[in-house]
């Protein structure tokens, strides 16, 4: 999604089935008049409520139409694949049998074939129309940042079903101004913020006490819930 700049901006990492931080980090958006609320993706996964994460953002969608962007993961990507005839081991290494349980009320034999029978309409559209990134004149927001070896590259890949740690040692060209990801996650549960570079990945959903991180813009400030 490219778009012009806009001057009120919250962008938050990932959120890997962390519900009630998620619905914090809404609720602070819509309260402070928040005019666009971009995820970075992996929303899913790892966590134990991943389904509530999925409900929450339907509504929001809903909720505050054209306000609420999201954007695709690796683990969105994975949860499709599944849902679209992969294999079991391949969405359980991403951790998404944490996904299967928060579907059903029990987990029993057959479980991941009841799982995509009973899969939301509405959650499988969500996933579906996640974008790959969000990009104005000042700031480049994917899941995993860029391709370091093709920073024009807008392909899946260089946004978000690859990672490219080496993003941390780049020292330019840049993409814009800033770039801002999640994916990955900085165990110090705090973000990592640098002139042309953001990581928001604070754990959320995958480590003890993992936080989820917001920075507003153009400030350059960050929130954590």
């Amino acid at each position: 999604m490219v778009a012009e700049d806009s001057d009120n901006i919250a962008i938050f990492g990932d959120v890997h089935g962390d519900a009630d931080r998620l619905e914090r980090a809404l609720e602070f958006s819509f309260k402070n008049s928040i005019s666009r609320v971009i995820f970075a993706g992996d929303y899913v996964n790892r966590g134990k409520r991943s389904r509530q994460v999925l409900d929450l953002l339907v509504r929001a969608k809903n909720d505050y139409p054209g306000e609420v962007i999201l954007l695709r993961g690796n683990h969105e990507e994975s949860l499709l694949d599944f849902l679209h005839g992969g294999k079991l081991p391949d969405f359980a290494a991403h951790g998404g049998l944490a996904t299967i349980r928060s579907y059903l009320d029990s987990v029993k034999t057959g479980a991941p074939d009841e799982f995509k029978i009973i899969f939301p309409d509405e959650h499988r559209m969500l996933l579906e129309e996640t974008s790959a990134f969000y990009e104005d004149e000042g700031i480049l927001v994917s899941h995993s940042g860029f391709d370091p070896q093709d920073p024009a590259s807008r392909r899946p890949a260089a946004l978000y079903t690859k990672g490219h740690p080496e993003i941390f040692t780049h020292t330019g060209p840049w993409p814009r101004p800033l770039t801002v990801c999640g994916h990955y996650v900085q165990t110090s549960l705090q973000p990592y913020d640098t002139e042309n570079l953001v990581c928001l990945d604070t754990g959320c959903g995958t480590i003890p006490g993992g936080l989820l991180t917001g920075l507003l813009l153009p400030g350059h400030k960050f929130v954590q819930f």
